[in-house]
């Protein structure tokens, strides 16, 4: 039997340079496109669990209250490790990193943590999730990368072009197995 598994973009961040992104809170007016989420997540989510980062655990709060759905805050579903990357506030050298990360899977080439790394991680929290929560439909609110690198994993697409589509409060939907294969090593429904 297949359920529906929402991942979902954090809300935008209030940035601090001075400060790691994994402890970056919510911008003030972050969740004024929630109701526009909402609207596109489909079916409704019965519950929704989340990275403990302040930025996705807030946006996860402001989700579940809306939907009246519980919510689940878990380890293994944040962030890309990136304590020791460099701060870039081109967003083309950013998008540089980024690229790099993706088209280099088995190397760190930013941070402390490979795409393949990331990837198993991240796959194993939301398979945990999952098995914990045998509800239809679960929004699992995350972080860019990771969502990129589960979706492109479970879809067959490219991470970069994942990453590039999906905007902050953005999802992607995609169906999740009764019992899915752990970690990385087979494709969910394969």
């Amino acid at each position: 039997m297949l359920r529906t598994l929402h991942l979902i973009k954090h809300g935008r961040p209030h940035i601090d340079p001075q400060v790691p992104a994994h402890d970056w809170p919510l911008a003030q007016d972050a969740l004024t496109g929630l109701p526009t989420l909402l609207a596109a997540l489909h079916p409704r989510p019965d519950l929704v669990a989340c990275s403990v980062e302040p930025k996705a655990h807030a946006t996860a709060q402001g989700l579940a209250a809306a939907l009246g759905a519980p919510l689940r805050p878990m380890q293994g579903l944040h962030e890309q490790l990136r304590y020791t990357a460099p701060w870039r506030p081109d967003p083309a050298a950013f998008e540089a990193d980024i690229r790099r990360f993706f088209d280099h899977p088995e190397q760190v080439v930013s941070g402390e943590e490979s795409a393949r790394d990331a990837l198993t991680r991240f796959t194993n929290a939301v398979t945990a999730v999952m098995a914990a929560h045998p509800q239809p439909c679960v929004a699992v609110v995350a972080h860019g990368t990771v969502i990129s690198l589960l979706a492109a994993h479970l879809t067959g697409r490219d991470p970069w072009t994942v990453w590039r589509a999906l905007p902050l409060l953005g999802n992607v939907t995609v169906p999740w197995p009764h019992q899915p294969a752990q970690g990385t090593s087979a494709r969910p429904g394969a």
